[in-house]
């Protein structure tokens, strides 16, 4: 019988329990364990770190481990986070000099996308937001915070489509939602998915419980209700804001000290720009590659500070509705625009002031070091001469900034007394307290370079009280320092000293007064380092008691360099102040595309006039050629009013702007083959929206209706479409609808409101000039084979193209219409089969077909596969051919 043995299993190290440990807390996170000078990662966690990051995988007592040195640790949690991967953080959480037994180690952070702090995968002049949602009944929950700007804000929905909308505007790095959440709406992250890269948390339901999130909100902000805070009766905004605090500080471990105030808005405030809308306009990001360039806010960003590059983002994205608020930013830009020296001064003040948020975020998180401090000392300095150049010009909006510029004089002095001017990059390297702040770490410091000169002064001062001129001063390493004298006069050493050692001639003795300098030479080092730490994070403490002082004149700056950013990029491109009202009015004289202008280098480019209102110019039908500029015009207006109701000035000779609620556009289509929508289905998807959502004061941008489908489908829903915007009440928005479907001209005798409008053309012999003008009345030519030719088609193709055109042109019955059901009855079902390549010879073939042609490709039709429309198409076609 044969004894089966189990395999002696090694007892695990206290190490690997204490490592155990952690990796529970961690989760599915990558854990880095501090190990001296390293992060450690062990078992699969090391296997990935070596993948992701090309580091070396060895082995020690047969466990997979990999690290990477602690000074560039943050370098290697960038990378693994941009690859979307958590990285959990164990430090020492003691000192290993004073431990007994095994350091101890604990998770103090868990680095994800929405979560880093001290990071480069931060974009200075963007937010960094992690996000959580709700749904109670019909109600959304969105909540969203920045760590790193402390910037925790609260809304709620009626309807999923608004919820969407204003995600794609925060863009957030990460979310948190509940697993019934997540589940319901997954096509609500599918959508957005589609546009830019993002983590999703689940958590069970219960997380998102209300009076947990409740005591968890009041008991942070330590108030008995956040009625204050504008939050009565906001169920889902409490749960959202709740859960994503319980899940920042419990679950991943980081400070929230820092957030001091909650607040929340409306979308009602601001003119809506759906998802749809900001992407084609390109506000913030390029199509073509997601980057700023060649982008809105690439023209009208010229802030010098940080918090001003995300404040001006904000409003790109959230133009006012109220007049009055308008009215006060362009009040702001115009005086600002009048005194160009002021505005001057004013920006090469700002350019000295770093982030004032994000230091501060990183000064009561304690992840600053001596730098951080004293680049937040150094941007507060510049604060008295930003308000006493804002005091140079007066509007309401800057003199209200302009008081939010307290006096932080108090601070600047206590950080300048106590850090040098250029203090090293790390805590550990030490010398960054300044020389005179504290008495007792200058008195060791002197120890430390001044030991020599103590004692031989000392030695110097025996000799004199003890009367012995050949007592010595010395030291060793086995004994320390001593006072040595022959043992003839060992007699005459006082009596507080006490013997520490006989030689065979000499005595050597130890004073109270050496015993006490040997102790403070020896541990002088470290002494200094802690008693530096110390004294930093008392420093850290009292500034972090002006948090909310500073951030208060963050905020300040950041709109002070918002309206200065607008006031330069409109003296630097010519841009007027715009005149806005709540008319119905949309009149503007000599308008230009912003970001086309600028990217021009100099050449000049054309301006147009644009009238829309809610009587004879309700909907504007602009034909043309393509490469004419019909999609230029229609954004440029979309633009130019977006700018004038944030409160910039407008790229224009003037404008009469009544307030528009919403901008809606309809330009191109690609195909979402990820979710299984065709280019037509995404078209009427678009514009489904905007007819179910559109009112009479928005206004609504379609290039082009009914390409995706065929020619009398396509004719037919774009001139329905229009026909609806026309004559719908409360749905007649202000419309630019630029077509090739030169029937939809007709509808400017049909219905009021509706006018033609061309884009000229200059025809020379065989060629054509874009005169990029906007004129009244409608084209009867579309210039495709021109335009073709621009586009460097063969000659061959060029030429065929002209025969058959001239072949079309010349066949009036080519365009007659009539009443197809009743042609169809008179074919015979059976006699109808299809063939579309006889079909295309019959209709290009130059020469008459034979009658015997014709009937076999009418007997090959089969209509029960074809659409009526096809059917009348393919039968008109063998008439006109048997008619030749």
């Amino acid at each position: 019988m044969t004894t089966l043995t189990k395999p002696i299993q090694k007892p695990i190290t206290p190490m690997m329990v204490q490592w155990h440990a952690c990796k529970k807390v961690a989760k599915d996170a990558i854990l880095l364990f501090r190990m001296g000078d390293f992060y450690e990662a062990f078992h699969d966690d090391a296997a990935l770190l070596a993948k992701e990051l090309g580091l070396t995988l060895t082995k020690r007592q047969n466990i997979p481990m990999s690290g990477v040195p602690h000074h560039t640790c943050d370098t290697y949690v960038d990378k693994l986070v941009s690859k979307g991967y958590r990285v959990a953080i164990a430090e020492q959480t003691e000192d290993p000099r004073k431990a007994k037994g095994l350091v101890k180690r604990e998770i103090v952070r868990i680095v994800t996308p929405g979560t880093v702090v001290d990071s480069n995968l931060l974009s200075e002049k963007s937010n960094n937001f992690f996000a959580s949602v709700v749904q109670v009944g019909h109600i959304f929950g969105l909540s969203f915070l920045d760590l790193t700007t402390a910037e925790f804000k609260v809304i709620e929905f009626n309807d999923k489509r608004s919820l969407v909308n204003e995600i794609y505007r925060l863009r957030p790095a990460e979310f948190l939602v509940s697993e019934t959440f997540k589940n319901q709406h997954s096509d609500l992250f599918d959508e957005i998915k589609i546009t830019y890269n993002f983590l999703v948390n689940t958590h069970e339901d219960w997380r998102f419980d209300h009076q947990s999130a409740l005591d968890l909100l009041t008991g942070h902000f330590a108030v008995h209700t956040l009625d204050g805070f504008g939050l009565k009766g906001m169920i889902a905004a409490v749960n959202a804001s709740g859960a994503l605090l319980c899940h920042l500080a419990e679950n991943l471990c980081l400070h929230i000290d820092h957030i001091r105030q909650i607040k929340t808005y409306s979308t009602d405030d601001f003119m809506t720009l759906d998802r749809i809308t900001q992407r084609n306009l390109e506000l913030t990001e390029s199509l073509q590659d997601g980057s700023r360039k060649n982008t809105l806010l690439e023209v009208l960003d010229k802030t010098c500070t940080p918090m001003g590059g995300r404040l001006i983002r904000h409003w790109i994205k959230q133009p006012l509705l109220s007049v009055e608020k308008i009215r006060e930013r362009h009040d702001a830009i115009e005086v600002l625009y009048n005194a160009t020296p002021t505005t001057i001064k004013l920006r090469d003040d700002l350019e000295h002031i770093r982030d004032l948020e994000r230091l501060m975020t990183k000064i009561s998180s304690n992840y600053a070091g001596a730098r951080d401090i004293v680049t937040l000392r150094f941007s507060l300095e510049q604060i008295p001469a930003v308000k006493n150049a804002t005091g140079l010009v007066s509007s309401p909006l800057l003199d209200y900034y302009s008081k939010k510029l307290e006096n932080l004089e108090a601070i600047t002095d206590v950080i300048t007394s106590a850090l040098i001017d250029e203090p090293p990059a790390r805590l550990s390297d030490g010398g960054f307290i300044r020389d005179g702040y504290c008495a007792e770490l200058d008195d060791i410091r002197k120890i430390r370079s001044n030991g020599k000169a103590w004692l031989a002064e000392y030695q110097s001062t025996l000799r004199k009280d003890t009367g012995i001129k050949t007592l010595k001063v010395g030291y060793t390493r086995v004994f320390g320092y001593y006072i040595d004298v022959s043992k003839g006069q060992a007699i005459n050493m006082p009596d507080t000293f006490q013997r520490r050692q006989t030689l065979v001639n000499n005595e050597r003795f130890i004073s109270p007064e050496l015993k006490e300098y040997e102790n403070k030479v020896l541990s002088a080092e470290e002494r200094i380092s802690a008693l530096e730490n110390e004294l930093f994070t008392n420093l850290r403490l009292e500034i972090s008691k002006h948090a909310t002082t500073i951030f208060a004149v963050a905020q300040a700056i950041a709109n002070i360099d918002t309206l200065v950013s607008l006031a330069t990029a409109a003296r630097d491109h010519g841009y007027s102040r715009p005149n806005i009202d709540d008319s119905q009015n949309l009149s503007i004289s000599d308008g230009r595309h912003p970001v086309i202008e600028a990217s021009m280098l100099g050449k000049e480019f054309i301006p147009n006039n644009t009238m829309l209102d809610d009587n004879n110019n309700r909907l504007l039908i602009i034909t043309g050629p393509n490469m004419a500029g019909k999609s230029t015009y229609i954004r440029q207006v979309a633009l130019i009013t977006i700018m004038a109701q944030m409160g910039s000035f407008i790229p224009a000779q003037s404008a009469h702007i009544g307030i528009v609620d919403k901008v809606f556009t309809r330009i191109g289509a690609s195909d979402d083959l990820s979710r299984g929508q065709s280019t037509f289905m995404v078209e009427m998807t678009e514009t489904a929206n905007i007819l179910n959502n559109a009112t009479s004061r928005s206004l609504v941008i379609l290039d082009e209706i009914g390409r995706g489908t065929s020619t009398y489908d396509g004719i037919s829903l774009a001139w329905s479409v229009a026909e609806y915007l026309l004559s719908t009440e409360n749905k007649t928005a202000k419309t630019l609808f630029a077509t090739h479907y030169w029937e939809l001209t007709e509808l400017e005798g049909k219905f009021p409101g509706a006018v033609n409008y061309n884009i000229a053309v200059k025809e020379c012999e065989d060629t054509i000039v874009f005169l990029r003008k906007i004129v009244k009345g409608s084209t009867d030519k579309s210039y495709g084979i021109h335009v073709a030719c621009l586009a460097g088609l063969p000659d061959a193709v060029i030429n065929r193209a002209k025969e058959i055109l001239s072949h079309l042109e010349n066949n009036p019955d080519r365009t007659k219409t009539f009443d197809h059901s009743e042609t169809l009855k008179k074919i015979p079902a059976a006699a109808i089969k299809n063939n579309k390549e006889e079909i295309q010879l019959l209709l290009f073939e130059p020469e008459k077909r034979s009658g015997e042609k014709v009937t076999n490709a009418l007997k090959k039709l089969d209509l029960n596969n074809m659409t009526p429309f096809q059917a009348m198409q393919k039968l008109q076609e063998l008439q006109n051919k048997a008619q030749r």
